[in-house]
């Protein structure tokens, strides 16, 4: 019921934001609910598997991670939608495709739903939905005590279980203790420097200090006791392994495979919207929200007359009309565009035809400013320049292989100084286009998700197990 009248109230975005946090109270108290009853007819049916702060915190020799580990099979426990999860995706498909069975057991993001889904990663991935109450861990503190997702890993006596974020590790690593198996932490962010939905403020707020304590405990165990960890980019390998200790994360970057088959052709963007071809479009392709800090971006058309702005993503209907409302008080409303999400291994197909595409984020955390998204590689698969916040990863990335320009993500004018270069300077817009293949070519998307192979090879080399204890 909770559900359908949310669903209903959505129609309404001013009243939807005025009820929110009643509704975020509401549906934490019916999800805590349901979860315990799902966990506990689980327990009922597997009585003889001990809980999993039983076997996480087990300290006894038989409890070792890896020391029985055979096969090639992997488990992967995900909670993110997988439509939208292309890293997931990347891995499984590149172990899959060396050899090893992959079952990915991820909560349906709604009852019923994944069926629906037809997602086919190849034939040695499985995918295994579980009920959508598995995640509902996820919002209350310390956001990782998935028991549902371990009762279901925990069935499997596989080569390795594979958590990706820190949210399924805790699940998987006491899952790898019970059974023997190798563990893998994926770090797709730096979850104890990132931020949570903070229900009295309404807004995204850094975790407090008592919660961020339990996350990097909790990461501290990843770095020292998993067969191995990976994360997406130098900043947060180099400063986790300095902070916290440990071995340094393997760093696999999100670097799409530029020679993907989209599920459909895609006639260039500008002809997709019904934009003439003279106009300067500059392309926001993903999430948007609260986090995603587009509103500076808006108010830069102000200072860059000949710029029309694209936003594609989803949840368009609840931020689309507070972003159209802005681009009207700031005088640009004819040059703000609102387009609905494509599918995510169409997001490079979809994009060709901008002139430019432009990333950022609020400096509300390390995660943020460390980050180093999808989105920027997928705009050089695409054949676009890119401007990006100059955070250090997509700085250096960006400057290094002359492939953009970068700016302050809260100052309107430098946003604007940015694009009013690109669209004023054909040579410089036509020379920076041409750097994005040969920057791709270089990074050499294959050769990165072959590191995940690469891991799980050595892995089965003889003792490296123990080695990493």
């Amino acid at each position: 019921m909770l559900k359908q009248i949310s669903s209903f109230i959505k129609n309404y975005p001013p009243l939807f934001h005025a009820l929110r946090p009643i509704f975020y109270f509401l549906f934490g108290r019916w999800n805590a609910l349901i979860t315990r009853l799902g966990i506990r007819r689980a327990r009922l049916a597997q009585a003889r598997i001990p809980m999993m702060t039983a076997a996480g915190d087990a300290k006894s020799g038989s409890s070792r991670i890896g020391r029985s580990a055979s096969g090639r099979e992997v488990v992967m426990l995900v909670v993110s939608d997988l439509r939208v999860d292309p890293r997931v995706e990347r891995e499984a498909r590149a172990l899959g495709a060396a050899g090893y069975d992959v079952t990915v057991i991820c909560p349906e993001p709604s009852e019923g739903a994944g069926a629906s889904f037809n997602i086919d990663w190849g034939p040695c991935v499985h995918i295994e939905y579980v009920d959508w109450t598995a995640a509902t861990f996820m919002n209350e503190q310390p956001g990782y005590l998935a028991d549902r997702l371990y009762l279901e890993a925990v069935k499997r006596t596989p080569f390795a279980f594979h958590a990706h974020d820190l949210s399924t590790a805790y699940a998987a690593m006491a899952a790898a203790r019970y059974r023997g198996a190798h563990l893998v932490v994926d770090f797709h962010e730096w979850f104890s420097e990132n931020v949570h939905w903070n229900t009295k403020q309404s807004a995204w707020a850094p975790y407090p200090s008592d919660w961020k304590r339990a996350l990097q405990e909790l990461e501290v165990r990843c770095l020292t006791e998993a067969s191995a960890t990976i994360t997406v980019c130098d900043s947060i390998a180099d400063t986790m392994k300095a902070e916290l200790g440990g071995r340094r994360p393997v760093v696999i970057r999100n670097i799409p495979d530029i020679a993907a088959t989209p599920s459909r052709e895609y006639p260039p963007l500008k002809q997709q919207l019904g934009l003439p071809e003279s106009t300067f479009v500059l392309l926001w392709q993903g999430g948007t929200g609260p986090t995603r800090l587009i509103e500076p971006i808006i108010e830069s058309l102000a200072y860059a007359p000949d710029c029309t702005f694209v936003i594609r993503g989803p949840s368009l209907d609840l931020f689309g009309p507070d972003y159209l409302a802005l681009a009207r008080r700031v005088g640009v409303e004819d040059r703000v565009v609102l387009a609905p999400p494509v599918p995510s291994k169409d997001v490079v197909a979809a994009a060709r035809g901008a002139d430019a595409g432009i990333w950022t984020l609020p400096a509300l955390c390390r995660n943020f400013t460390f980050a180093l998204p999808n989105k920027i590689f997928e705009y050089l698969a695409a054949d676009l320049p890119v401007l990006v916040a100059h955070y250090p990863e997509a700085k250096r990335l960006v400057l290094e292989n002359e492939v953009g320009l970068t700016f302050d993500p809260y100052d309107p004018r430098s946003i604007a100084e940015s694009i009013n270069r690109l669209t004023q300077d054909e040579h410089l817009r036509a020379t920076f286009a041409a750097s994005t293949r040969k920057t791709l070519a270089t990074l050499d998307a294959k050769s990165e998700w072959q590191k995940v192979v690469a891991l799980y090879d050595g892995l089965r080399k003889p003792r490296t197990y123990g080695s990493m204890r």
